[in-house]
């Protein structure tokens, strides 16, 4: 169990999946505190928990500590595992809320990823499986190197508010070594512009 008094602290719940995601790769515990204390419905929403349990399931030895009043939380990373997982999602958040930070820890895992989500494919709020699958993944790709075929991200069914129903399966296989010396500082000559059918 990591040391916990280097337990590193936050206020709010602004960019909440990306701290636990970090807390994940750094493996420090971190602790969260005055998250919508003077809102109507204070604490963490459906979708934070949701994603909480998420990435339990995605690890082993991860321990969660939410207050009472659901305004402070305690996390304490465990080991990324990886293996084949399914989620439902809530439906007042879209798939794409928990795949994108999903994208940056999936190459870590012990074993290779499958990912099944189910719950919304597209809303106004957050990024689209459709976007995920035409930009994140060829970027994720440009440091997997030669495993970057094995990526994938296929849509088996759309769902869309209020019903939700839609599924997508995230396949990323587990790395060793990430490819380093991609240059984005040098934008090079643009020869063509394509588009999406």
């Amino acid at each position: 169990m990591p040391n916990l008094s280097r337990t590193v602290r936050f206020n709010g719940h602004e960019k909440l999946p990306y701290r636990l995601i970090l807390s994940l790769l750094s493996h420090k515990p971190i602790r969260i505190d005055d998250i919508r204390p003077d809102d109507q419905e204070p604490g963490l929403n459906e979708a934070e928990v949701s994603f909480l349990r998420l990435l339990e399931k995605l690890t082993n030895g991860t321990t969660v500590e939410i207050s009472y009043t659901g305004t402070s939380l305690l996390f304490v990373p465990g080991t990324l595992t990886g293996g084949s997982i399914t989620h439902q999602t809530p439906l007042s958040s879209s798939i794409g809320y928990f795949l994108t930070p999903i994208l940056a820890i999936a190459p870590f895992c012990k074993h290779d990823l499958t990912l099944i989500l189910k719950g919304i494919t597209t809303t106004n709020d957050s990024l689209s499986v459709d976007v995920l699958r035409v930009s994140g993944l060829p970027t994720l790709g440009i440091w997997l190197g030669e495993n970057a075929a094995k990526l994938e991200l296929k849509i088996s069914k759309r769902g869309h508010p209020p019903e939700g129903g839609g599924e997508c399966c995230f396949k990323c296989p587990s790395v060793k070594v990430i490819k380093a010396g991609v240059n984005f500082t040098e934008s090079g000559r643009i020869s063509k512009i394509r588009g999406i059918a």
